[in-house]
């Protein structure tokens, strides 16, 4: 605990200091020159991504990191073989192997259902198959684990991040690949943009992903809670904010917080809930089923989303889809603020959080979440874009294409849409199981 504690002061200090931060930029940046002279490629370009995305202000040894960081990450002259290589010299490479490997079949190549093959390889015509992977640091445990050149060769990769930023290592291990990156996240956006990359963007977060079926209206449950807070006990989902609003607001206003462990634990939220005086006014529920989490939304006013951060929310979108209003923290990197609109709900920050709460309770019949959610986002319009944007590029490069993907949901962790698919996709697991490394 104390660890934590000194390990967050520190990054408050080097978040605020303009000399700590320029003293971090040149000793990443010098570290990954170092690596490179090593010909340790791999942990050259962490440096650089260190470099790059953890300094808030534009200094000299920034700007040249992230030239470094342009270079390998658009295979300008690199051999991404050498990157591959170092990245499986690691001490990490070799404990993401010892992590994943002794589970179960299929739970070990998979990741515990977060790589799901959406399409399997056809040998007879040499169709390929899909693949989609979620999570930043799986991006590297799937390269510790299989023998990747060879599979480039056979699937497309769809990467669903996790991290709403693009400095990122594991991203330089997919070079030689035909890669789509779910690239919705403005930040994500923004990276490639100024860095470039080798990948084909698709406009999708791993939200675009909710089961608009299961996630929906339940007439038969009465309103409960007038605000749902689901999301891990992170000091990124700012409970606090939450916590002072409620604390100024006069109504005694009912509130369900659902979360799991996640930096800090139950225990430290429900200190938080007692300090501020909120104990008979907020019900914490943890490790509940995505079932629970759609009656806990039905039976609800109002959501809240008050990350600093996100890749992609799922929570936000499947409480659209339950037809909840949702309050957003207006500073949340990485949210597309398009999708907070007059349908669904109002973007505040920490001085308005509390007016906003207020008359989105007051407003509930202006809004119409679940319409929006319907017609921008949702399982059924991801699934027919990533579908049709392959069949375009596999005609440009003059491969076949004859099977569509098969449709899968976020809820919250990967799932077919269809259980047949499931079935029909199994073989695939055991073609995948062939090119596991020795």
């Amino acid at each position: 605990m104390i660890a934590k504690k000194l390990l967050h002061e520190a990054r408050v200090r080097l978040q605020h200091s303009v000399l700590l931060q320029r003293f971090y930029a040149w000793t990443e940046l010098s570290l990954g020159r170092i690596e490179i002279r090593r010909r340790r490629h791999f942990r050259a370009v962490d440096h650089f991504c260190r470099a790059s995305r953890r300094v808030g202000i534009d200094t000299g040894s920034r700007r040249k990191a992230r030239v470094h960081l342009k270079s390998f990450l658009n295979g300008n002259g690199n051999d991404f073989a050498e990157v591959q290589q170092d990245f499986l010299r690691t001490r990490y490479a070799a404990a993401l192997r010892a992590r994943f490997l002794p589970q179960a079949f299929p739970l070990n190549i998979t990741f515990r259902w977060n790589l799901l093959p959406l399409k399997a390889y056809n040998p007879h015509t040499g169709e390929k198959g899909v693949l989609i992977l979620t999570f930043n640091y799986l991006f590297q445990a799937f390269h510790a684990i299989f023998r990747t050149r060879e599979l480039s060769r056979l699937y497309w990769m769809i990467l669903e991040p996790s991290f709403y930023r693009f400095e990122d290592p594991g991203y330089a291990l997919f070079q030689g690949w035909d890669v789509l990156l779910q690239a919705g996240n403005p930040v994500i956006r923004a990276g490639l943009q100024e860095v470039g990359s080798f990948f084909h963007p698709i406009s999708l977060t791993s939200s675009d992903w909710t089961d608009s079926d299961f996630f929906r209206p339940l007439d038969d449950q009465p309103k409960i809670y007038d605000l749902v807070y689901v999301a891990n006990w992170s000091e990124n989902k700012q409970h606090e904010l939450l916590f002072h609003a409620l604390a100024k607001i006069r109504r005694p206003l009912r509130v369900a917080l659902v979360g799991f462990p996640w930096e800090r634990s139950r225990e430290e939220i429900e200190n938080l809930v007692n300090k501020h005086g909120l104990t008979n006014r907020c019900e914490i529920f943890e490790k509940v089923s995505p079932e629970e989490v759609n009656r806990l939304l039905n039976q609800s006013r109002v959501n809240l989303l008050l990350s600093r951060f996100e890749a992609g929310n799922k929570a936000l979108y499947e409480a659209m889809f339950a037809g909840l209003p949702s309050v957003v923290y207006r500073h949340c990197q990485g949210l597309d603020p398009s999708c907070i609109n007059e349908q669904t709900g109002f973007l505040a920050d920490e001085e308005e959080l509390g007016d906003a709460i207020l008359t989105a309770l007051g407003q509930l019949d202006r809004f119409s979440p679940r319409a929006w959610a319907l017609e921008h986002t949702g399982y059924l319009r991801s699934t027919r874009l990533v579908n049709n944007t392959l069949r375009e590029l596999s005609t440009v490069q003059h491969e076949p294409w004859e099977t569509d993907i098969a449709a899968k949901v976020n809820r919250p962790n990967f799932a077919y849409k269809n259980p047949e698919d499931q079935a029909r996709l199994e073989s695939s697991l055991h073609h995948l199981l062939q090119f596991v490394r020795n």
